[in-house]
């Protein structure tokens, strides 16, 4: 049998604001979402916390921009040597 219990903790209003906002984009609720972690927690008896943030898509996106246009623009990028190079960040 699926029976269902209430958890009561603490999180700043803040986030937890943010965190509605977030499911309510994505078509869910909040609820849903907690449900969700928790049961992977259980499933994987573990979870991730880590001392390094992790790049976020749209940066990643940014980044892989940015590389496009330094393979298809060589001569506008390069630079000889570092000194170079911070002179050119500079500027």
């Amino acid at each position: 049998m699926n029976t269902k219990t209430t958890i009561t903790f603490k999180t700043d209003k803040k986030l937890r604001d943010q965190a509605k906002k977030v499911a309510s984009d994505l078509g869910i609720p909040l609820t849903t979402v907690i449900n969700a972690q928790l049961a992977e927690f259980v499933r994987e008896r573990s979870f991730s916390v880590s001392a390094y943030p992790r790049v976020k898509d749209t940066k990643m996106e940014m980044w892989k921009k940015m590389g496009e246009e330094i393979r298809n623009n060589p001569s506008e990028t390069s630079v000889e040597d570092i000194t170079d190079f911070i002179k050119e960040l500079r500027a």
